[in-house]
């Protein structure tokens, strides 16, 4: 029998769901914040998938479980690195729950790939995650399982590389967001499908399983359900100004059957790993820094070199067919002259920067850290962060008015054996509603967003709503943080709460009457898994996917 049960809506907003309450629907998630306590919960900083989801399964901060974006910096270097679930696996709430005799299943939640072995259940990992093949199942044959039920391939997500999400084009084009909605429905139903069916094929004691399609389309159709964007437009509405709405519906549906599986003698806990709202700006970072001085870079067109190989060269000089005379030979690796017209990272002169963007952050480019360091750990470190912060706090927006509105400096904030590897400096524009791109050769700093696919973007303010025995009804839980949800679940089912865990038991939750145990047991380490997590070509399109969702430039 189920003793616990999670839904997540990834991107699940009160200021969608709390009209649609409002308005009759919602009947499900409505249920559970009328018999059992809700509000807000705060969301991780940044507000990203990856650090929330790791936030809320751990009680940990980004220090200490590693995971500030879906990359990573590696330092020593200029570069960054998918994410996985090896940063974290171990900590989580289902294992900890599996060491002590709970048998656990996750369906989809993000930060779970490569899906590591859980007690006496299962695991679909959510993004990022390969969209094929069986490696996205713990254990694997489950893939086979879930495709036989289902008539066809499961698939975990959409490639969005197709619909490049941060590309501004000469005019809309309106069918490509109907086959972007035909295809998150479906892959939601197919997973709403099979969610009923493995809930009564293999119940367990700990049960989890993410509704993702309220992100995706807060992300392509906001713009249409608001009129103050500047891509909305009347035929836009017409066609897609509910999109969203029906995502929530279909959410709720999930909540309503798992309900309905477990039984109302569950405790059901509904939540979101962060809010939503309008995208509407973009905040060309590159070029500020440049203006700035604070950082250098070449400026193309300029001649470099280019590898190549042997035969690719003769055919470019009418010599194709000696090309394949030559067999073997013919992938000799030469150097060849071309001119680099595209500006990238690459052309940065990383020995004159003393700044550089990623990651949504400002990093100081440190001496002994970086490659080639210019500032001085120290002093000058703290000299150097202190101006960057005055000149964010002095920048104006296209309406003369500054425009960042917090300042967050990692090394106050973050804690942990991980903390070196945020950036230096994190900020936020105009309420999430403007932010920082690293496209280069921007002729100005800011530029409003019209056809771009991407119109909504993350805010900190998500959801928490929780039912079930003991639970007072229609209570309200205020200044929930993400980090707080594992100890607060673990305390409301009477399990006790590692000593290590960061986030604080809401003890409201219970009406306040019960005190918490304390689990005096070290930290386990993380990392159940040892080889790398993505293939090459597995990084090449999980990257291509996020840029299209514009978390990668």
């Amino acid at each position: 029998m189920t003793r616990l049960a999670i839904v997540g809506i990834d991107g699940g907003t009160l200021q969608v769901i709390r009209p649609m309450i409002a308005a009759g629907e919602l009947p499900h998630i409505a249920r559970v914040m009328r018999e059992g306590v809700s509000g807000e919960l705060e969301s991780e900083r940044p507000p990203i998938t990856p650090p929330a989801w790791a936030s809320l399964l751990t009680g940990l901060n980004p220090g200490r479980h590693g995971i500030y974006h879906f990359v990573r910096r590696e330092l020593g270097t200029y570069g960054v690195k998918l994410v996985d679930s090896r940063n974290f696996a171990g900590k989580d709430i289902l294992s900890l729950l599996g060491r002590r005799g709970w048998s656990a299943s996750s369906f989809g939640t993000p930060m779970t790939y490569p899906p590591f072995p859980v007690r006496g259940g299962y695991m679909v990992a959510g993004i990022p995650v390969p969209l094929e093949g069986d490696s996205m199942c713990w254990p694997r044959e489950m893939k086979a399982e879930l495709d036989a039920f289902l008539g066809r391939p499961y698939r975990p997500d959409v490639d969005f590389a197709p619909y490049e999400g941060d590309v501004e084009k000469p005019a809309d084009d309106l069918e490509r967001y109907g086959r972007l909605r035909d295809e998150l429905f479906q892959i939601e139903r197919d997973r709403l499908r099979a969610a009923r069916e493995w809930l009564r094929r293999k119940p367990t004691d700990f049960y989890i399983n993410v509704v993702t399609c309220t992100d995706r389309c807060q992300h392509y159709f906001w713009k249409f359900q608001d009129r103050r964007h500047p891509g909305w437009s009347e035929e836009g509405e017409r066609l897609y100004g509910g999109v969203i709405r029906d995502a929530y519906r279909l959410a709720d549906e999930m909540v309503g059957m798992v309900r309905e599986e477990v039984g109302d003698a569950v405790p059901i806990v509904v939540l979101s790993d962060h809010g939503a709202g309008t995208f509407t700006r973009d905040f060309f970072v590159n070029r500020w820094l440049e203006e700035q001085g604070l950082l250098v870079r070449r400026r193309v067109p300029y001649f470099t070199w280019g590898r190549t190989h042997l035969a690719d060269a003769l055919g470019r000089v009418g010599l194709r067919s000696v090309g394949r005379l030559l067999g073997p030979l013919g992938r000799v690796p030469i150097w060849r002259p071309k001119v680099k017209r595209v500006a990238d990272a690459r052309d940065i002169v990383w020995e004159k920067t003393r700044a550089f963007t990623t990651m949504y952050g400002i990093c100081i480019n440190v001496k002994g850290r970086e490659p080639k360091g210019v500032i001085e750990p120290g002093a000058e470190y703290e000299r150097t962060v202190a101006d960057i912060e005055s000149r964010l706090g002095a920048l104006a927006g296209p309406d003369g008015k500054p425009i960042v509105d917090r300042v967050l400096v990692s090394n106050q904030f973050y804690t942990g054996p991980h903390a070196g590897e945020a950036p230096d400096i994190l900020y936020g524009l105009d309420g999430l509603a403007c932010l920082p791109t690293e496209f280069w050769d921007s002729p100005v700093l800011f530029k409003n967003r019209r056809t771009a696919g991407i119109s909504g973007q993350h805010r900190f303010e998500g959801m928490f709503a929780m039912a079930g025995p003991g639970i007072p009804p229609g209570g309200t839980v205020t200044g929930m943080h993400i980090q707080d949800t594992t100890p607060t679940l673990l305390h409301a089912v009477g399990e006790a709460v590692p000593r290590w865990m960061e986030g604080r038991i809401r003890t409201e939750i219970l009406g306040g009457a019960a005190e918490p145990e304390w689990d005096e047991s070290p930290e386990p380490a993380a990392g159940l898994l040892g080889a790398e997590a993505f293939t090459a070509d597995e990084t090449a399109a999980i990257e291509e996917s996020l840029r299209g969702l514009g978390y990668l430039q």
